[in-house]
């Protein structure tokens, strides 16, 4: 067992433990919590009554009128969207930065991420009146010859949120893999393996061994994943503030809104992480795997987008005086002093100056400070959606057109139901997936800064292990004893090998001659393959009417950018993943191999050497030479 000491005393925890401790939430549920998930599918179901209501009905049920056509279901798709950055900053930005606090929390975050914009991606349907009309925004080829423009930032909307949502989902499916091994090797051990949750975990973890050669492939792959999520992340949302920011309104034209956006989205997905974590790491007893500094980290990373937040909020007002526009200038008095001003101050309250008790470490230590202030600041993120769409279509141009909008109780019904169904997925993820980073957190207390450097070699490749024939495997306890027999492999010229380990040990790498993983090619491929595609949809659509929109060229390369960026990101990861998927031999029907012991997700570590008859004893004296606690020898 490995141990490494940390600042907290219950981080003291060894491998078994840390499989025992995440693995054991995954428990059937209690009663209260079949309730609370019953509860939750009913205010999802009823938000769906009532969109069928509004369907049947008409949108006259809502508080929509001229000019305000954008209000709560667009607020809702906004806030939503938010809330889902935070999962891809703690598990890709953090991860190429190798902060070590986002292990015990990127999971969850994850989960968030996904659940959060499947979501959102239901308000656009929901605001669309005639929402059997929606396959109109997306690129298929028509008799008719109608093809989306893809100058219209609305356009972007619908290829960054799927670009999104598919980056994200298999982000987070990647990284739960390792994990769905271990609770396979649990349920299989304890229950059988013809029980429903082994051949559930059996199939979603496409026969994962955590051998060394799919941990080289597979690091290498995530690390690929995380590096195409960043820019991503940063891309969404500056989409999303382009709804805005490129029309000509009041309170909406202003090139500070990509950054605004961007921070704000952040800072409430920070709040929703500790919002939904502090509950869940109390209800799930997972108190020994996230500590309370991992909450501090948050809270302080929300000190720096409060402030970036409250920079906006100083920005806005001066550059509304400064510009010289009056349309701008009245607008601005109006929001701080007409009748949304209790809602328009409330947003620099609630979003800048409460999360700055965080500056103190007793509030960053105190969990219920911690959850309240959460709560405070995702109503502060919601209004702050709410004052800038609603408040600006309100009071546009002309007096005449000056409207007070007010929801009505099925967007607001709706909007209740959208929490429902968002913590209905949430809570259901809890139950069938380890709500915390197994092979993450473990590889955190071994190895610490030691993993992020990269490791050369000059030693000649060792051949993989295929085919049939003996096997000869030592089970070991510690990892310094597996590559002290691996070194002895070596020297003693057996050339066949193969390691299997809960964590990636790049030392084993090194050891056996294996270089950089060939996915890199792959997934460079299939980004030049996106954003060729990306610019020639878009070219094409452009040159089929040739049509002239907005007094701009039929042509405009510049708004293609975003096409051939979204298409970049998507085909560079699916290419990601199938590179992945071949080259750690990984599938529906992958079988384990035959040497492999379900000990090896958990605490325990194995060296396999092929050989023949006559190398059987040789190989069986090397591994009890080096400290194996075990020696087997199989055939395969």
């Amino acid at each position: 067992m490995e141990k490494e000491s940390t600042s907290s005393a219950a981080a003291e925890i060894t491998f078994g433990e840390i499989s025992d401790v995440i693995l054991t939430a995954l428990k059937p549920p209690r009663l209260l919590y079949r309730i609370l998930v019953t509860v939750l599918g009913l205010g999802g179901i009823a938000a769906l009554w009532l969109w069928v209501y509004q369907v049947r009905m008409g949108m006259w049920v809502t508080g929509l009128s001229i000019p305000v056509g954008w209000a709560t279901y667009i607020t809702n798709f906004v806030f939503w969207v938010g809330i889902g950055h935070a999962g891809t900053l703690v598990s890709a930005i953090l991860h190429l930065v190798r902060s070590r606090w986002r292990t015990a929390v990127a999971r969850s975050a994850e989960a968030m991420t996904v659940f959060a914009v499947m979501t959102a991606g239901l308000f656009p349907l929901v605001h669309l009146g005639r929402v059997w009309v929606c396959y109109y925004i997306f690129p298929y080829p028509s008799e008719r010859q109608l093809w989306p423009n893809f100058i219209s930032p609305l356009v972007w909307d619908v290829c960054a949120i799927s670009t999104y949502l598919t980056v994200s989902t298999i982000f987070w499916y990647i990284g739960l893999i390792p994990d769905l091994a271990a609770a396979r090797d649990r349920w299989t051990q304890t229950e059988g393996p013809d029980h429903p949750r082994s051949r559930f975990y059996r199939r979603l973890a496409l026969g994962w061994s955590g051998s060394g050669n799919q941990w080289r492939h597979y690091g290498r792959g995530y690390l690929f994943f995380a590096a195409l999520a960043t820019p991503l992340v940063i891309s969404v949302h500056s989409v999303v503030s382009w709804d805005f920011a490129m029309a000509q309104l009041p309170g909406w034209h202003s090139t500070i809104f990509p950054p605004y956006f961007v921070a704000g989205a952040i800072h409430s997905g920070l709040a929703m992480v500790l919002t939904l974590l502090i509950p869940m790491r109390r209800l799930l007893g997972l108190e020994r795997v996230i500590a309370k500094e991992h909450f501090d980290a948050v809270a302080q990373t929300m000190i720096v987008t409060a402030l970036i937040v409250g920079y906006a909020y100083a920005v806005e007002p001066f550059i509304s005086w400064y510009c010289g526009d009056l349309h701008e200038r009245q607008f601005a008095f109006w929001r701080a002093t007409g009748g949304i001003a209790p809602l328009f101050w409330a947003l620099p309250t609630l979003n800048t100056l409460v999360p700055l008790v965080f500056l103190y470490r007793p509030a960053r230590r105190s969990l219920v400070c911690l959850f309240g202030v959460s709560l405070l600041v995702n109503v502060g993120m919601w209004l702050e959606r709410m004052v800038i769409i609603a408040g600006s279509l309100a009071h546009d141009f002309l007096p005449h057109n000056w409207f007070h909008y007010c929801p009505t109780w099925v967007e607001i019904g709706i909007t209740l139901g959208s929490f429902s169904f968002f913590l209905f997925w949430f809570f259901g993820f809890t139950k069938l997936a380890p709500t915390v980073s197994i092979s993450d957190v473990k590889e955190d207390r071994t190895e610490g800064s030691r993993r992020y450097f990269e490791l050369e070699t000059n030693a000649a490749p060792t051949a993989e292990i295929g085919g049939t024939g003996l096997r000869v495997v030592g089970v070991f306890g510690h990892s310094e004893r597996l590559l002290d027999a691996l070194r002895k492999a070596r020297a003693a010229a057996f050339e066949r090998l193969e390691t299997y380990s809960p964590v990636r040990l790049r030392e084993a790498e090194q050891i056996m001659g294996r270089g950089p993983s060939p996915v890199r090619f792959w997934t460079l491929t299939g980004a030049v393959c996106g954003v060729t595609a990306g610019f020639g949809l878009a070219l094409y659509a452009a040159l089929v009417n040739s049509l002239i929109v907005g007094a701009k060229h039929p042509v405009s390369i510049i708004p293609y950018c975003i096409v051939g960026f979204e298409g970049t990101i998507l085909l560079g990861s699916l290419a990601n993943l199938m590179a992945i998927l071949h080259y750690a031999r990984l599938g529906g029907r992958s079988k384990l191999a035959s040497a492999y012991d379900q000990r090896f997700s958990r605490d325990k570590y194995g060296l396999v050497i092929a050989c023949g008859e006559r190398e059987i004893e040789s190989a069986r004296s090397l591994l009890e030479s080096a400290g194996s606690e075990e020696v087997h020898v199989v055939r395969s």
